[in-house]
């Protein structure tokens, strides 16, 4: 017996995978088929996500995101009658019910199926991801009767194509038909190939394309044209006169670029999608490249898993991959003599490794070459220059920038260029993102690498890197001020998304061909970046270098900006950030910058507070708020007023602290400052915590690391202040558990930005607490090491701190152990001590 069901005005059957409206089958694909049938079967009971998942994909792992995609697409079938969108009701985060009419249809016991006419190849392979993209394309066909799957080469549009076709089917009368233009050179062999797929030939005195008109036109067909890119303009004409000279053909053609005829449709296909950078074993098992590259992987190895141990490799394997089904499938060929390791590490040399395709494909879908090889050959010779300069850019950048690097002065002017890139976004060789403010374009990191081999080839390599590091000296050269003047938001917009090519930019400068002028300059330019993102270690480390290639011909203003950005960077451990700022102070005394001196002693004051210099650090700030009378610039005397306020709460005059607190609060804001008013918060706080006053020192703390994790300008260096100094609140209340949680958090933060000593007294102080008194005793000795060390000086809360820890260990280890474990203690790394103290 065959599972038919009459459904109000629809029937379906549960077995050929088929719902009619009508006595007309509905482009429903199987998945969807799959998942109605389930819920027919059982209507009126709630099932389960995992039941419905099992339906509709029997042996496979996928995201849970994908049902409520079949169910959409079942929703909108049944919408065919009247109320039937709500015949399936979600009860959330659990599953669904069919609650419609539904009964066995009377005539269950039905005949053999009629087979629908069809030349579609039968599938070798299993179809792993593209859930969205096929729901949507199958959305497309009855509105559309040209769709061009466009894509770069490689990336499944054949796959989803076929797949599509396939799924349906029983919609069209007289079957679905594919044509393969993939080995075809001539371009006037278009109509005949097509014509030979379909037994229609040439008549004497009218054209193939007449004829294929002709015999279309009474059938109800999809056409699958597949592998156009090569025979554009033949496939233009071909189905330009199919669309106007017939009603009822359909047609889904597959391209590297559209075929750009009236009422043609173009989907773009993405690559499979990555696994998110630091995802859970469960969320990395849900990405479709993991699960393309996992399956084909067992085709080769049947044993093959996914296991946490292969997890990061698998991982990192798929993103550099970027995706690319036949890149990831000509990776997993490699699995039967290369671990996953061994793929990852031989990846450099990625298209002599990715070079052993399926011998029955086109010589183009073989090698991962071959087939950048057929896009490449495919380009004008300008197209050609563009793509290869355009590998400098190792992440995204904008039109500007492609200007300024792919540009020259003979033939290929800035207009060009931008008309190049829509050529090149056309072809599928360069990525477009249009969300945000500014488009942003990205070469794939497959096809980045084969452009750098032609730039190598073109001998190009060393000029067009200077241009990429002169064009972002030239931008960053803007830097400096607009981190004064402009808001969060917009600073966040224009310089965030170019910290790679500054990064590349600058390894350049400094390397054996580069240029140490151009390299200070952007080094100094580019300071304010490295503290707004939270990379003040990686900001120093290379700003330092940069200091190494001053000599006489660098500019005095160079030197002064470069001075005072590593002391920024390097605030806190002021011992030394001291002598980077009384530098650049020198410097701009002697280039009567009065601005640039402001900035400057505003910030030393605090260095100098930091090391208990108190009276010079009140002077520099003197100095520095005289200069600000007569400089209107809102965050510099927010920054000036902040310092004083640090100042103020170091030697322990808290109304005054607060007082310039709430002073350079509002100047932030003024200023268009969201963030810094956070830090704020945090020293307000600590005003609180060292009056005493425990309870409001937690709920802002609290309301600090909120704010913190809500703000897209956090760093994790002031979220794991935030939760250090919140542990420290919650020791000193005895809530044990939660000082552990907040300090474990913490203390991850800070090991990544090398700050974990400043507060190792609190942790030894939970571990005193805990009952780990030699724990203890080893941090404190570290702790107090660290702090001689980096010569800072001490927050009167910290001696509260210190008293009690003392006296616990005092009360519980012998004078000689202590002094012992304080001495092992003093000689730990910071990663020693933070994983004493997580240990607890």
């Amino acid at each position: 017996m065959r599972r038919i069901y009459d459904i109000g005005p629809f029937r379906l059957d549960a077995e050929l995978g088929v719902l009619a409206h009508a006595g007309t089958a509905l482009m429903l694909g199987a998945r969807p088929v799959a998942v109605l049938a389930v819920l027919v079967e059982h209507a009126h009971q709630f099932l389960s996500k995992e039941r419905l998942i099992d339906a509709a994909w029997p042996g496979v792992i996928v995201e849970e995101g994908n049902l409520p995609v079949q169910v959409h697409a079942i929703r909108r079938a049944l919408a065919h009658a009247p109320g039937g969108d709500r015949w399936i009701e979600t009860l959330p985060k659990r599953g669904y019910r069919f609650v419609g009419p539904v009964s066995p249809a009377a005539d269950n016991a039905c005949g053999p199926r009629v087979m629908t006419p069809s030349n579609l190849p039968e599938a070798q392979t299993s179809f792993i991801g593209r859930e969205r993209d096929l729901v949507e394309i199958k959305r497309l066909l009855p509105a559309k009767r040209l769709i061009t799957i466009v894509g770069s080469g490689g990336i499944g549009k054949t796959r989803l194509a076929l797949q599509t076709g396939a799924e349906v089917m029983d919609a069209y009368r007289d079957g679905v038909w594919f044509v393969d233009l993939g080995s075809l050179r001539d371009p006037t062999l278009v109509p005949a190939t097509m014509g030979h797929t379909l037994g229609v030939q040439e008549r004497p005195s009218t054209s193939v394309t007449a004829a294929l008109c002709m015999h279309l036109r009474g059938e109800q067909r999809l056409l699958i044209l597949d592998n156009c890119e090569h025979l554009l303009g033949a496939c233009a004409q071909l189905v330009d006169a199919l669309l106007k000279d017939t009603s009822q053909t359909t047609i889904v053609a597959t391209s590297r670029e559209p075929i750009r005829v009236p009422g043609e449709q173009v989907y773009s296909l993405q690559p499979l999608s990555l696994p998110q950078p630091g995802a859970s074993f469960d969320d990395l098992r849900h990405s479709e490249a993991v699960q393309l590259l996992i399956q084909r992987v067992r085709d080769q190895l049947p044993d093959f898993d996914l296991t946490p141990d292969r997890a990061a490799a698998v991982a990192e394997l798929c993103i550099h991959l970027d995706g690319i089904p036949l890149a990831l499938e000509l990776a997993a060929a490699r699995a039967r003599s290369l671990s996953i390791e061994q793929i990852n590490a031989r990846l450099g040399n990625r298209f002599r490794l990715l070079a052993s395709g399926p011998r029955t494909a086109l010589p183009r879908q073989q090698t991962l070459r071959a087939t950048l090889d057929w896009s490449y050959d495919l380009l004008g010779e300008y197209e050609r220059v563009v793509l290869r300069r355009l590998a400098v850019f190792g992440g995204s950048f904008t039109a500007e920038a492609a200007c300024a690097v792919a540009s020259d002065v003979h033939n290929i002017d800035e207009f060009a260029v931008v008309d190049l890139l829509s050529q090149l976004v056309a072809r599928s060789l360069l990525v477009a993102d249009t969300s945000m403010s500014a488009t942003r374009y990205r070469l794939l990191e497959t096809t980045r690498a084969y452009a750098h081999e032609k730039l190598v080839e073109a001998q190009e390599s060393d000029a067009i890197a200077r241009r990429h590091a002169e064009h972002f000296c030239k931008m960053f050269g803007r830097a400096p001020d607009d981190f004064l003047r402009l808001t969060d938001t917009r600073l966040r917009e224009i310089y965030a998304p170019e910290l790679e090519h500054v990064r590349a930019a600058l390894d350049w400068a400094f390397g054996a061909d580069g240029d140490g002028a151009l390299g200070i300059s952007l080094a100094g330019a580019s300071g304010p970046l490295w503290g707004t993102l939270g990379l003040f270690g990686e900001g120093a480390r290379r700003l330092e270098v940069a200091t190494a290639y001053i000599d006489a011909d660098t500019p005095l203003s160079g030197q002064a900006l470069l001075w005072r950005q590593l002391g920024r960077l390097l605030d806190e451990t002021p011992a030394r950030a001291q002598p980077a700022f009384e530098r650049a102070a020198e410097l701009y005394r002697q280039t009567n910058d009065p601005l640039g001196l402001a900035h400057t002693l505003a910030q030393l004051g605090r260095a100098l507070a930091h090391l208990g210099n108190f009276g010079a650090g009140e002077a520099a700030l003197d100095e520095a708020s005289s200069l600000l009378t007569k400089i209107d610039v809102p965050w510099l005397r927010g920054l000036h007023f902040f310092n004083r306020a640090y100042l103020e709460n170091l030697r322990g005059d808290f109304a005054a602290a607060r007082r310039h607190y709430e002073q350079s609060n509002d100047l932030f804001l003024q200023a268009g400052d969201d963030y810094t008013p956070i830090a704020v918060q945090g020293n307000l706080a600590n005003i609180c915590w060292a009056l005493g006053d425990v309870d409001a020192a937690e709920a802002s703390f609290r309301r600090q690391a909120g704010s913190i994790r809500a703000s897209p300008m956090k760093t994790k260096r002031m979220l794991g202040w935030s939760l250090a100094s919140l542990a420290g609140v919650l020791t000193e209340r005895g809530d044990l558990d939660e000082a552990y949680a907040a300090g474990r958090e913490a203390l991850l933060l800070l090991m990544e930005d090398g700050s974990a000593w400043i507060f190792m007294d609190s942790f030894a102080l939970l571990a005193a607490l805990a009952g780990r008194h030699r724990d203890a005793a080893r941090l404190a000795g570290y702790h107090e090491n660290a702090w001689k060390r980096h010569r800072r000086t001490h927050h009167p809360t910290d001696a509260r701190t210190a008293k009690r820890l003392l006296a616990l260990l005092h009360e519980r280890l012998l004078a000689d152990e202590l002094e012992r474990l304080r001495a092992e203690g003093a000689r730990l790394t910071e990663a020693e001590a933070c994983a004493l103290a997580l240990a607890g």
